[in-house]
């Protein structure tokens, strides 16, 4: 039974969930594109400063000034491995190539065994980490959503239970169940990335563009935010 189950899950599963997540993920595409069309349009000044644009958007890929703050360094450097591992271990994976390979007809590049298994680790440890310090910080608490504790939890889960496939002497389960547990995780999480906070692994260019354009205002409008401050001819 359990070996029908795997069957399933690797195949129509495991299609049906990414069909939902590439639809979904589109669909936000196409809502943002749109609403940054209109801002466009509304804009007093259209010109778009695309190479400010792309050093924010970089600067998101590696925020290196909160990394050289002592302060923001350690949470700034787990939020960055956890990316990195969230992005490259299901791509990349062997296992995974072989399964994009077999299922859908898709050849990618594997990444080394060693390389694979350490990344596995240290995108584990920074998930603890980042529960950790959100636990243990009371404005961190008071600003987290139950989205912040329950999705950061399936992620550590579905990694922790990739690891044990990976090396099934430490698993606590029998192999096939700990197999079909993973499987299934990745294709909850998969439905869950166009409506949770992991779109922005995808659709992180849209935050900077957003920005540029989203607070640019029509020409005139400081003048009547003086007037209606009554603080004409002054700076605010």
């Amino acid at each position: 039974m359990v070996d029908v189950l795997i069957d399933v899950a690797r195949g129509p599963l495991l299609r049906a969930s990414l069909l939902v997540m590439g639809l979904g993920l589109l669909r936000v595409a196409v809502l943002q594109a749109t609403e940054l069309g209109f801002a466009w349009s509304r804009a007093g000044d259209r010109v778009v400063p695309w190479t400010l644009v792309l050093k924010r958007g970089l600067a998101w890929l590696w925020p290196w000034r909160a990394v050289r703050d002592p302060e923001r360094a350690p949470y700034t450097g787990a939020s960055v491995l956890f990316h990195v591992g969230v992005l490259l271990i299901p791509l990349f994976f062997l296992g995974h190539t072989q399964i994009w390979k077999q299922e859908l007809g898709v050849s990618l590049p594997s990444l080394p065994a060693w390389f694979a298994d350490t990344l596995t680790l240290i995108t584990m440890a920074a998930l603890i980490w980042l529960l950790a310090s959100r636990l243990a910080s009371p404005s961190r608490r008071r600003l987290s959503r139950a989205q912040d504790w329950w999705l950061p939890s399936l992620l550590l889960g579905c990694f922790a239970a990739g690891w044990l496939v990976a090396h099934p002497r430490f698993s606590p389960v029998d192999a096939r169940m700990m197999y079909l547990a993973h499987l299934l995780l990745a294709e909850f999480l998969f439905v869950l990335v166009p409506l949770s906070k992991l779109q922005h692994l995808v659709l992180f260019w849209t935050s900077p563009v957003s920005t540029e354009l989203g607070w640019r205002f029509p020409p005139g409008t400081g003048d009547r935010v003086r007037a209606t401050l009554g603080k004409e001819g002054q700076g605010i």
